[in-house]
C-alpha cells in the first residue's frame, strides 16, 4: 500500500476529539436541559473520561494500559468503558427516568453513551 502524506491539515487533538464526542453525547440525550432531568444519577462527570478514553483507543490506536497510563485511571475502567453497549446503555437511562430508579443493573452508562456519539461523530468528521 501506498503511503500518502498530508501537509497543512489541521488534525485534532484527543482532546478536542473527546469535546466533540462529548458534545454530541449532551445533544443524543436531548440538550442541556433534558440532561437536568438526569439530575439523580452520577455519570455525566465519567462522560468526560468516557469520550477521552474512546477517542484514544478508536483514533490514537492507543492500548488499553496506554489509556490508563496516561488518565491516571484503573485499566479495569478502560476495559469497561471500551465495552461498553450504547443501546444498552440509552435503554438503561430513559428505563431509569420513567421509573425514577437509582439502582445499578451493570450497564456502564457514560461508555455507551459516549460510543454512540463517538460513531457520530466519526461519520461527521470522516474519520
Amino acid at each position: 500500500m501506498k503511503e500518502v502524506t498530508v501537509t497543512n491539515v489541521k488534525v485534532p487533538s484527543a482532546e478536542e476529539l473527546s469535546m466533540k464526542v462529548f458534545n454530541k453525547a449532551i445533544e443524543i440525550l436531548g440538550g442541556p436541559k433534558k440532561v437536568i432531568m438526569y439530575k439523580k444519577l452520577t455519570w455525566v462527570a465519567s462522560l468526560f473520561e468516557s469520550a477521552l478514553v474512546i477517542v484514544l483507543k478508536e483514533v490514537f490506536n492507543k492500548t488499553t494500559d496506554e489509556i490508563a497510563q496516561e488518565l491516571g485511571i484503573a485499566t479495569t475502567t478502560v476495559r469497561n468503558i471500551l465495552k461498553a453497549e450504547p443501546d444498552k446503555a440509552l435503554e438503561h437511562l430513559e428505563k431509569r427516568i420513567q421509573e425514577e430508579t437509582t439502582d445499578e443493573e451493570n450497564v456502564h452508562i457514560a461508555g455507551g453513551l459516549a460510543k454512540k456519539a463517538f460513531e457520530e461523530v466519526k461519520g461527521e468528521l470522516g474519520v
